[in-house]
């Protein structure tokens, strides 16, 4: 889930050449509070609030201001796990290490030690270990984020703190897409308890917090994801139409063709990133929208900025394409760029294959 390859990877197997598409000063609170709190899943633009006041962390105002490592006296509660990853063990970490403590974490931790986590997802990188770079601060935060969605009782209110983070433009991007990744499975998991909630007979009521709360969650997800596709001068937008379109396939809220058509739309968009129009002219090919695609493919066969993206394009045409599109692409073939002729052999395979 970490990496943004698998959007591209799991997209695009083009040729066998390598082508593929794919802290405001802490306020001070008592743990009472903070517990009853987070026991009642209260969330306020995605993070934890106690009394109207920014909860920022379980521990005591002294430890969490320390930033270097070098921590004052921290809470009891927090497990051994925990307070590494938080820095406040007077130890020194690094990548590795941290790794270690996130493997020690299980799938029933206390509400304590599942708020502190949360808040270590909004940590700026100057919070963690000197030296650490940014590509192994967004592995510790992934891999964190993915214990959290593993509890056996899933936090309320992390579905809207992941909507708040990928949606904070002064947020790295790769944690940002990190966030859209892992909403496909929150929701999933999300609508699965409401489901078997649902049919033991229990129903809802308007005391029945976690599913209430949990509904407006997967509107704020659904939403999110969407208005993702129109952030599309890196990869959000294409990863954004990967979990979508994963997501069509069982939840009829969102809608298939919408969905198949934004793609088409991205993959046409000379504004886009590359990245991003890869990824929507492969599933664009690879849905309903097969006939629409053609155009876009046939357009970035020739134009397309990269030679990743016109390859793409090229064998998409091998697959979607008409007999007209033969010649084009027997000229490909027959190129000086390797990289294109060997797309080009692939594209008429592959419309050979479909005579």
């Amino acid at each position: 889930m970490k990496k943004i390859v698998w959007i591209v990877v799991g997209l695009v197997m083009v040729i066998g050449t390598g082508l593929l598409i794919g802290r405001s000063k802490p306020q001070k609170e008592s743990t009472t509070e903070c517990t009853d709190h987070t026991e009642t899943g209260e969330v306020s633009g995605g993070r934890l609030t106690t009394k109207g006041t920014n909860y920022t962390n379980v521990e005591s105002d002294k430890s969490v201001q320390s930033a270097d490592g070098q921590t004052g006296k921290s809470s009891p509660r927090l497990s051994a796990p925990v307070k590494a990853l938080l820095g406040l063990d007077g130890k020194k970490h690094n990548y590795p290490s941290l790794l270690k403590m996130i493997n020690e974490l299980d799938a029933d931790m206390s509400v304590t030690d599942v708020s502190a986590l949360r808040e270590m997802l909004n940590f700026p990188n100057d919070r963690f270990p000197e030296k650490m770079r940014s590509i192994e601060i967004n592995a510790v935060k992934n891999d964190v984020l993915d214990k959290l969605l593993r509890q056996k009782d899933l936090p309320e209110g992390l579905g809207l703190q992941m909507v708040e983070m990928a949606g904070n433009a002064e947020t790295d991007p790769v944690w940002r897409d990190y966030c859209i990744q892992f909403m496909t499975p929150f929701y999933e998991r999300l609508t699965t308890e409401y489901t078997e909630h649902t049919e033991m007979g229990e129903g809802l009521t308007t005391k029945d917090t976690k599913y209430t709360k949990g509904d407006s969650e997967l509107a704020a997800i659904h939403d999110a994801m969407f208005s993702a596709l129109d952030e599309r001068d890196a990869t959000l937008a294409g990863t954004a139409l990967i979990g979508l379109e994963l997501l069509s396939r069982t939840h009829d809220e969102f809608d298939r063709e919408t969905i198949v058509a934004k793609a088409t739309e991205i993959a046409s968009d000379e504004m886009a990133s590359s990245a991003s129009r890869l990824t929507a002219l492969r599933l664009a090919a690879m849905t309903e929208g097969r006939e629409s695609a053609v155009d876009a493919a046939r357009s970035l066969a020739q134009t397309g900025e990269t030679v990743l993206l016109r390859s793409a394009a090229i064998v998409t045409l091998g697959e979607v394409g008409t007999p007209d599109d033969r010649e084009l692409l027997e000229s490909y073939a027959q190129g000086e760029n390797r990289q294109i002729a060997a797309a080009a052999k692939m594209a008429l395979e592959k419309m050979d294959a479909r005579n």
